[in-house]
């Protein structure tokens, strides 16, 4: 199959022609406009294979480990939060879990999935966390659009995906062994993303959870 030379950043638009060497028989792009590296498009796996792996994920409410993966985003977000927010988990999977423990602390989170929890209700969020999302988008521009539209000015919203360090650790790096996963995020991404669509990063924790306050 041919296969283009270049491709266009879905996060800044800009072109790339420059190729990183990762895992599996993908072919792996580096913006060196925003340092997104992207997987080309036409390796994309279908969205009924890509729900059937989410389907083998067991995250559920009574798994404390899971439940200490998500602390690891809502902890550091709960000093920005309070009873009187309503916030959104975008990304939430099949069982809602990080609105649970939300509930345990008074705080109200709707849910959205684009599989399980499928409508988005027409309000304006105080909070809204994605976790584990971003490296799933295959159009991150369109989906951050989208989370900004819904979230209210001086509203926070939380990432937590893990970040890439280095072209040469890129290859044998665990998170991209995963065929779900198609963006891949750098720390110098999330100052593109602030300053693109205005937000302040107010934490970064460990490059993995990123806390940003909307302009």
């Amino acid at each position: 199959m041919h296969r283009e030379v270049r491709a266009q950043c879905k996060l800044c638009d800009q072109w790339s022609d420059r190729k990183v060497a990762g895992p599996f028989n993908r072919t792996y792009y580096r913006c060196e406009n925003c340092e997104l590296i992207f997987v080309d498009p036409a390796d994309f796996i279908s969205e009924k294979e890509e729900l059937r792996r989410y389907d083998l994920h067991e995250n559920n409410p009574d798994d404390e480990g899971y439940k200490s993966f998500l602390k690891k985003a809502v902890v550091p977000a709960l000093p920005y939060l309070n009873d009187e927010m309503l916030g959104l988990d975008y990304g939430s999977g099949l069982n809602k879990v990080l609105s649970l423990l939300l509930k345990e602390k008074g705080i109200k989170c709707d849910n959205f999935d684009y599989y399980y929890h499928p409508k988005l209700e027409d309000k304006k969020y105080d909070f809204i966390f994605s976790t584990e999302t971003f490296e799933h988008f295959t159009d991150p521009k369109k989906e951050i659009d989208t989370l900004d539209n819904l979230l209210a000015t001086g509203g926070f919203l939380i990432i937590m995906t893990k970040t890439w360090i280095s072209e040469e650790r890129f290859e044998k790096w665990h998170y991209a062994r995963d065929y779900t996963h198609v963006s891949f995020f750098n720390v110098e991404t999330f100052h593109y993303i602030a300053e693109k669509w205005e937000y302040r990063i107010l934490e970064n924790i460990r490059n993995t959870v990123f806390i940003l306050q909307k302009n």
